[in-house]
């Protein structure tokens, strides 16, 4: 494995360049060292440096400091950001607390501690340009070439200390089409619960991140197989199938114990030792089997075979390149648990309104759907009912057009009807009305901004 200087972003080669110039060590560090290894074009890049994010700062007058938790140095160039960090050391080393979470994350240390804190060890390479040499403290290289996603330690403490982690381990596996290796996936079924521990933020940003990185199906896949969906939203995890409770203990228990056997090993041993941890948060053991006023008409598995076959034609979009967004992700996670209820005539606007509500609401309350994004969810689930074909002369097709959700809401149309191996009838129908109103397709919609711009705080006396 090697990397194609060419194929690294000449800014972030400039940064690197001038910290080292300075002297500091600073190298380009986790994904992008990867994807570089992989052959893939890296999303973005990241620097690890000796120097503090003051020090960055002076540096740079195009640097900006954030972060509270985690401080970091962004230097801008133009709309890109090449994120700068300092090395690191792991803040439990000193500490005596048994609470394994970490609140912050700004304790200097040198390079070999900076690697030996990160997640998984695919992302602990660190890259020097000036030398054209990757350099692996955790046995990154060796998991690459294998193509295993592995934690750096112990699974049981690092899923502990960040949870998030387990989102992360998931989107990697999906996202590389990497296994989890069986001590690190063993982890994650016995740490699933403590998901509820980070914030509802967080956990978010990193399921869109599942949804709208090119693999979705497979990123459900293990979320369900894990039982790590039912957590994230006990909803989510009755309308996919997930796994939960005791079935995936007993499942877990089982592999470690064949694996004793067989191999003997320490981890192993030590883990059979201990009693399973309490999952108490998890309370989906018990929860009926999903029913709902709009659930009787088609066979749940029916929809469950379109659901992924959803999930797989959004994978297909955000390969094509097509734009795509979370309300949009969203809408097509859950359309076939409603679409096909609110399709008939003789259902009325109120009652489409309604259904699409009830299917959406708990998955708000529970995974902390922002407002903005769950109002167009529903916009683009109800549409489906405006774009069937014995709708489309009703009212005035170029005023929905207009509408400027419209581009969502036809491509969420498109994709429901490819997962069931067919093309839209009135596809053409629409896509000619859009170039008439000088709608391009492929372009994000602009979201209107609410009128008299950003609301003001009352004043209180």
């Amino acid at each position: 494995m090697h990397i194609v200087h060419e194929l690294i972003d000449p800014d972030a080669d400039k940064v690197v360049r001038r910290l080292s110039s300075s002297g500091y060590q600073a190298y380009l560090v986790g994904g992008c060292v990867r994807d570089l290894l992989l052959n893939r074009n890296p999303k973005d890049f990241d620097v690890s440096s000796s120097a503090t994010p003051a020090e960055i700062k002076s540096l740079f007058r195009n640097c900006r400091i954030i972060g509270r938790r985690f401080r970091l140095a962004h230097i801008f160039f133009g709309s890109k950001i090449i994120e700068t960090a300092t090395f690191r050391a792991n803040p439990r080393a000193d500490a005596d607390s048994g609470e394994l979470l970490i609140h912050r994350d700004n304790v200097w240390g040198t390079d070999t501690e900076d690697a030996q804190r990160r997640d998984f060890t695919i992302n602990g390479l660190f890259y020097d340009v000036e030398e054209e040499l990757v350099i692996d403290h955790v046995n990154g290289l060796d998991d690459l070439k294998k193509r295993l996603i592995r934690t750096i330690g112990e699974p049981d403490i690092r899923f502990q200390e960040d949870p998030v982690r387990i989102l992360r381990a998931i989107k990697f596996a999906a996202r590389l089409g990497f296994d989890v290796e069986e001590n690190t996936y063993n982890a994650i079924i016995r740490h699933r619960a403590d998901i509820k521990k980070s914030s509802q933020p967080r956990v978010l940003e990193e399921l869109y991140r599942l949804l709208l990185g090119g693999a979705a199906r497979r990123s459900f896949e293990i979320l369900a197989e894990t039982g790590v969906m039912s957590c994230l939203s006990e909803h989510l995890g009755l309308l996919y199938g997930a796994k939960t409770g005791a079935v995936l203990d007993q499942e877990v228990s089982a592999r470690v114990e064949q694996s004793h056997n067989s191999n003997n090993q320490d981890w192993a041993k030590g883990w059979l030792e201990h009693d399973l941890p309490s999952v108490a948060t998890e309370t989906v053991d018990t929860a009926p089997a999903f029913q709902s006023s709009f659930s009787d008409s088609v066979d749940h598995d029916v929809r469950m075979e379109l659901a992924w076959n959803l999930l797989g034609q959004l994978d297909r979009m955000v390969a094509e390149g097509k734009p795509t967004s979370n309300a949009l992700a969203l809408a097509c996670t859950l359309a076939a648990f409603v679409v096909p209820d609110i399709l008939p005539d003789d259902i009325k606007p109120s009652q489409a309104a309604d259904m699409v509500q009830e299917l959406l609401q708990p998955l708000i309350s529970q995974v902390g759907i922002t407002r903005r994004d769950a109002e167009r969810s529903v916009q683009i689930l109800l549409a489906q009912r405006r774009l069937q074909p014995t709708r489309k002369k009703r009212s005035k097709p170029m005023v929905f057009v207009q509408r400027d959700y419209f581009s969502e809401s036809l491509a969420l149309h498109e994709m429901i009807s490819a997962a069931r191996g067919q093309v839209a009838p009135d596809l053409h129908f629409w896509r000619n009305l859009q170039k008439e109103g000088g709608i391009d397709p492929n372009q994000p919609p602009e979201r209107k901004r609410r009128r008299g711009g950003r609301r003001r705080r009352r004043q209180t006396e």
